[in-house]
């Protein structure tokens, strides 16, 4: 194998991750949204200290007795900003692959 092909090969891998990542961060902010605007979509109804957040989306109650209700996991918006920092780390690999190719 030649380096031109090598580095054809490894930009190609990068351009899917790049593509699988934001794929992942894409259905998370999708999952937040429906969960936050159609799930917990009564929960103002029957809570007194409601907070949102816009990104990623999110409406919660915390109770007085310091419970939270409606609340993303932490794992969940840790795949969601995981995702969106992998996207970015890809992406900026392949512009540096692109950018020493065309030297």
């Amino acid at each position: 194998m030649t380096i031109t092909s090598t580095r054809d090969a490894l930009l190609n891998r990068l351009w899917g991750a790049v593509w699988a990542f934001a794929a992942i961060f894409l259905l998370v902010w999708g999952l937040s949204w429906v969960k936050a605007n159609a799930i917990n979509e009564d929960l103002q109804n029957h809570c007194g200290d409601l907070r949102t957040a816009s990104f990623p989306f999110e409406k919660f109650c915390t109770r007085e007795d310091g419970t939270v209700e409606g609340a993303n996991s932490w794992l969940f918006d840790g795949i969601f900003f995981g995702s969106m920092a992998a996207a970015a780390a890809c992406l900026a690999a392949a512009f540096t692959i692109e950018a020493s190719r065309r030297k």
